[in-house]
């Protein structure tokens, strides 16, 4: 693994010591004794005055935290004392004046964003222990024994035009909607532990049986017919996956090789190492990239979208109602992201509008469940 990337100051002009990063972190290693690394980990976290979370496995670690440069830098040091971890795959992104006060405040009342690719929380440091880094429902999957060849981002434009490949987008539907690689499939997961069902259903692997096979998967998007009957493709002669920051396409890489596919690639940095370092007029992205830990959209150069925060909130309640299939929940939806704009045209914070509108969604679930008793 190559040497930790190092985070440095812009040459444009030199931060001050009280301003924000966030850094999203992983490595996948071979780490059995992980539990011995919680409690130090997070004291120090809590001495520095972090925010974040931090998730510790057999298979490695997986993190989002945010504070001053010094602070940050300081956590990820330590982290790498142990060789095991030394190489951290990391994706720095600024910080809003908004979430800089949420931050200096440590508010119960922030905003919550735990996502696979960043599980990250503004209120204090989690630090938990996982049977994974990323959940794949599959701990034997393991990259660090095999995994997909890393495309760079400025490499990644010749290999999906490449008409003998097949583009994968890794993440899940709620973020898929707002962008996605021109010409990418899309399996329509609503969580990555869907996607080796996914697979199987979608491919016939090499000297099987042609034919047909049944969908028979637990909580996959429901707009697929459990019981219909689908044509299997033939494993394609190479496959090219994204998602966000690069660490749910190793494990998936991994997978696709354990089920015999020959020709795995995966871009390094994932979409946000793309959208920094490719030019918007060279570009083969086509909408925003939905970003976990802060809750927004992103655009080339890792602007915020337009409504970022409002798009972000939408997305997320996509997510949720997909999984609440209800008048309610798509009530909330409605009335959340009309608030969230309401606030944002006069100047407001999100944060109450999230909170309040939240309360009145599981008040409404304790009187109906009362109503039923």
């Amino acid at each position: 693994m190559a040497d930790p990337i190092p985070i440095l100051p812009s040459d444009e002009a030199q931060p001050d010591s009280h301003s924000l990063v966030i850094v999203s972190f992983y490595k996948f290693a071979d780490f059995p004794d992980h539990t011995d690394l919680r409690k130090p980990l997070k004291q120090l976290c809590q001495d520095l005055h972090l925010s974040g979370g931090i998730i510790l496995a057999p298979e490695g670690i997986n993190g989002s935290i945010c504070g001053t440069r010094e602070s940050v830098e300081r956590v990820l040091e330590f982290i790498q004392t142990d060789d095991r971890l030394k190489g951290l795959r990391q994706i720095e992104s600024p910080v809003s004046p908004e979430q800089e006060a949420i931050h200096h405040g440590h508010s119960s009342s922030s905003p919550l964003a735990a996502g696979e690719d960043a599980p990250f929380r503004w209120d204090h440091v989690r630090v938990k222990l996982r049977k994974e880094i990323v959940t794949l429902g599959m701990p034997d999957v393991s990259p660090i024994e095999k995994v997909g060849k890393y495309v760079s981002p400025n490499d990644w434009n010749a290999l999906i035009i490449d008409p003998d490949t097949v583009v994968i987008d890794v993440r899940n539907n709620y973020e898929t909607r707002i962008g996605r690689f021109k010409g990418a499939v899309d399996p329509c997961t609503t969580a990555f532990c869907e996607f080796p069902c996914w697979v199987e259903d979608q491919f016939q692997p090499d000297g099987a049986d042609a034919g047909h096979a049944k969908v028979e998967k637990k909580g996959l998007n429901e707009n697929i017919n459990k019981n219909a009957e689908i044509p299997k493709q033939k494993m394609p002669k190479q496959v090219a996956m994204y998602c966000t920051g690069g660490i749910r396409c190793e494990k998936a890489s991994s997978f696709l090789l354990s089920k015999g596919f020959e020709e795995v690639y995966h871009l390094k940095g994932g979409i946000l190492k793309y959208l920094e370092e490719v030019p918007k007029t060279e570009s083969l992205w086509e909408g925003k990239c939905f970003v976990f830990e802060k809750c927004v959209s992103v655009e080339h150069g890792l602007v915020q979208g337009i409504s970022s925060f409002a798009m972000g909130v939408s997305s997320l309640l996509v997510m949720l109602t997909w999984r609440h299939q209800s008048g309610s929940m798509g009530f909330l939806s409605l009335l959340l992201l009309v608030e969230v704009r309401r606030g944002e045209r006069e100047g407001k914070s999100t944060t109450e509008a999230i909170r309040g509108l939240g309360n009145y969604w599981w008040s409404g679930q304790r009187s109906a469940t009362s109503s039923k008793a």
